[in-house]
């Protein structure tokens, strides 16, 4: 993720072409695309990618200690592992109806994310006092809430930065998820080491970076309420 990534910028010999077509319009388009480094000046999309982060670290965090703490709350191995594939089909299901959602005119992907976010945030730090049938439906709904957060990321980015901007500003995010997606389950995994062999423990990391996750997005929501680019003119699919 992280090099694909750091590979997504705009094609420049695309832009120039489309600057000097501009150029003999007699309107031509005032909103141009930005760098990279003017992007992360946008305290927005800045509090985005810091949001990202904790969400990654906490996504890769649970996919990786979920079959272990499976386990050690008394499921056999082959149970524990088919959890992972629960996950993995409700995320699926949850991508389609958050991407519905999101392109319902009433609600906005701002509001989705910190919604399914603070949710992921409760359900994860429940998955430790589940057992056996418990167990299975609150990774349903685990998988269901963590969804929201990669889909509804490219409307969200319209909004904050415009069209415009969307390919530079991906490539930004997929490269901190990247990083975070690494560094997530190896931290969790220093901590198991050093302070405790308690499966519960990395759900419950994971439910606090979810946590300060919701509330970096809830500061952008606080922030752009009043300046988000309206999609009016936007097409229902």
């Amino acid at each position: 993720c992280s090099l694909f990534g750091l590979v997504m910028v705009p094609n420049k010999k695309k832009i120039s072409k489309e600057n000097s077509n501009n150029n003999n319009e007699p309107n031509p388009p005032t909103r141009q695309a930005k760098s990279g480094v003017s992007l992360l000046c946008s305290i927005p999309f800045l509090l985005m990618t810091l949001g990202n982060i904790p969400f990654a670290m906490s996504v890769y965090i649970s996919y990786t200690y979920l079959p272990s703490m499976a386990v050690q709350s008394g499921l056999s191995s082959s149970d524990a592992s088919f959890l992972i594939s629960v996950v993995g089909i409700s995320n699926s299901v949850g991508r389609v109806v958050s991407g519905w959602l999101a392109d319902l005119r009433w609600t906005s992907p701002l509001g989705i994310t910190i919604i399914t976010t603070a949710a992921a945030c409760m359900f994860c730090s429940l998955l430790p006092s589940g057992q056996h049938w418990s167990l299975l439906v609150l990774t349903s709904v685990f998988g269901f809430s963590i969804s929201a957060g990669p889909t509804v990321s490219t409307p969200l980015l319209v909004d904050l930065l415009g069209i415009k901007n969307l390919n530079t500003a991906f490539g930004i995010l997929t490269f901190a998820r990247g990083l975070a997606a690494l560094v997530g389950p190896s931290a969790a995994g220093f901590i198991l080491d050093s302070f405790s062999a308690n499966f519960f423990l990395p759900f419950y990391i994971g439910s606090a970076l979810f946590g300060l996750s919701a509330f970096l997005h809830l500061i952008i929501w606080c922030l752009s309420r009043n300046t988000f680019v309206r999609r009016d003119g936007y097409l229902s699919l």
